[in-house]
């Protein structure tokens, strides 16, 4: 069979800066975890040493939260609208880069993780009529395809439940008064501060090592 060559690339960002790695990275890095358990032993795999050292989301997490759409689906804009924002996507008015979705009536634009190229899906009624790729410099469509996987847009879950999580944890991490941290009090009224990457382990039970996630 052929190798296959995947790459886990670092954050590229300082530990506990206010800023958050380019979501191209994220979403190379989601990609790269989706596809280690389905490594065979020829592949490769390459990454910075300081990647390895991270502890990572559950192995679960990427694989319970992977989406398929096909054409002629039944899709409720609400409800998957709602879906997107828990996976960690941004609702924007123009769809430019990874992570990223907008809704017009019928219209569906959407940049997975994973994707060289955005979506636009077009409903008619509740189903799924086309799914096209976009360019997202000239917002053109181009080719029709069939149906897509989603990744998460995020290496952690921005859901109630795991917000909820966060804010127990986060007490329970740190000392003093808690509404005086900018980002307790950010993840507590739903919203995502750069650099939020960093308390990754305070959204989830347990992280694991990168070796967990190799078949």
């Amino acid at each position: 069979g052929e190798c296959k060559i995947l790459e886990l690339p670092d954050w590229e960002t300082l530990p506990y800066d206010i800023y958050s790695p380019h979501q191209d990275i994220i979403s190379q890095r989601l990609t790269t975890l989706y596809q280690l358990p389905e490594m065979n032993s020829g592949d490769i795999l390459i990454m910075p040493v300081s990647t390895l050292l991270q502890r990572l989301p559950p192995k679960s997490y990427i694989k319970s939260q992977v989406l398929l759409l096909k054409k002629n689906q039944t899709l409720d804009i609400n409800n998957f609208r709602g879906n997107l924002e828990q996976n960690g996507y941004q609702c924007v008015t123009q769809v430019m880069e990874h992570g990223e979705f907008s809704v017009r009536g019928s219209i569906i634009d959407l940049y997975p993780s994973g994707h060289d190229f955005p979506f636009r899906i077009d409903l008619f009624d509740k189903e799924i009529d086309t799914i096209r790729r976009f360019d997202p410099e000239s917002q053109r469509s181009l080719d029709t395809i069939e149906n897509i996987n989603l990744l998460p847009a995020r290496e952690f879950p921005f859901n109630q439940e795991s917000i909820s999580q966060f804010r127990t944890r986060y007490r329970e991490k740190f000392e003093g008064d808690p509404t005086n941290s900018n980002i307790y009090q950010y993840v507590s009224n739903n919203m995502i501060l750069a650099g939020i990457e960093y308390y990754l382990p305070l959204f989830f039970d347990h992280t694991e090592p990168l070796f967990n996630y190799f078949p």
